[in-house]
């Protein structure tokens, strides 16, 4: 727990160093998954000026593919030109010599955003190119490559005024640190709360099709412990006891399942299964145990559910003790190993 003043995200990010800023685009860039074929991270020694690039289309044996580059730039200060000349120049001259195709859009992301002077220049993609032109030999000339100097040859420069610089532009850090907070990645990365779970949905009246499993495990252990033969729903609803206590598992169900939800658009994955696991322990020696009917088992391993001690994490610290009878029912719903009746 810390203690004292809330380092803020944006504090954070302007501390983080170079391959975790790349790590946090990254991350970011699967909010706008669906914008993209794929995505990849491509930062380090031979990335050729792509840091983390989103492909339009399929890439792989398509020499005209649609892609968008994010170039990650970590400084102490806003971004100025003099920081991407060397970025600019890399771009043109790869797809120069057609390593890859020029970028549909480039954007350069940094901390601490872009200085007013290169934010000019974005705006006025011819004035870039001139300034490109001007600062090649200070700036591209020997950085571009470590195998050798690129010259601005006539070709090239002729191959660069015919690019539209429109493709390059900025993308505001607070944008990004808004769209990240809508990953299942930020809760993690900055240790800030979790967003206000959602209220579950009331359980409609039929059984639905995800509900099958575990429910026919319910109406076996209600048959286990009645006089009568219970094998439908409409029969376990005839008796009071059985009734209610159907009710409360579906609605237990559902919180558990609106749980695994959350949990997936707010935390790293495997984050709610493990939850799974711990009450599956939990509740084993029960499981293993005999006991007269099958609904005195599951009323006794649910009842354990409601108690355990979990460990401490941000998804556990929203835990309601419907959703730790309702995971009861998600194990008996997709584990063959949590069945209330012996013969099952």
């Amino acid at each position: 727990m810390n203690s004292g003043k809330h380092i803020t995200v944006q504090n954070q990010i302007s501390t983080m160093s170079a391959d975790d800023w790349e790590e946090f685009t990254e991350e970011w860039m699967s909010h706008k998954s669906s914008d993209y074929y794929d995505f990849e991270r491509l930062g380090g020694a031979g990335d050729q000026g792509r840091d983390v690039v989103g492909y339009v289309d399929n890439p792989v044996g398509n020499e005209a593919y649609i892609w968008d580059n994010y170039q990650c730039k970590h400084y102490s200060a806003p971004l100025s030109p003099s920081k991407i000349w060397k970025e600019i120049g890399k771009i043109c001259y790869y797809s120069f010599v057609k390593d890859y195709p020029f970028p549909r859009k480039y954007y350069f992301i940094a901390p601490l955003g872009i200085g007013t002077k290169l934010s000019n220049l974005l705006k006025k993609p011819d004035d870039l190119k001139k300034e490109l032109f001007k600062n090649w030999e200070g700036y591209c000339k020997s950085d571009i490559t470590e195998t050798g100097k690129i010259e601005l040859t006539v070709e090239l420069k002729r191959y660069i005024e015919d690019l539209d610089f429109s493709a390059f532009d900025k993308i505001a850090t607070i944008k990004i640190i808004i769209e990240h907070s809508k990953t299942q990645f930020h809760v993690v990365r900055f240790g800030v709360p979790l967003p206000e779970r959602p209220i579950t949905p009331e359980i409609p009246e039929n059984v639905g099709d995800n509900e099958i499993t575990y429910v026919t495990k319910l109406l076996s252990a209600y048959d286990s412990h009645a006089e009568e033969k219970i094998t439908e729903v409409s029969e376990a609803n005839n008796v009071k006891t059985y009734k209610r206590h159907l009710k409360r598992s579906r609605e237990d169900f559902a919180n558990a399942e609106a749980l695994r939800g959350f949990s997936r658009d707010t935390m790293p994955n495997g984050s709610f299964d493990s939850i799974q696991v711990q009450v599956k322990n939990g509740i084993s020696d029960i499981l293993d145990s005999n006991y007269t009917s099958g609904f005195d088992k599951v009323k006794e391993a649910v009842g354990e559910a409601k108690k355990l001690q979990l460990p401490i994490t941000p998804i556990t610290s929203c835990l309601t003790v419907n959703d730790r009878g309702g995971i009861c029912h998600q194990l008996a719903n997709n584990d063959d190993e949590v069945s209330w009746c012996e013969n099952e």
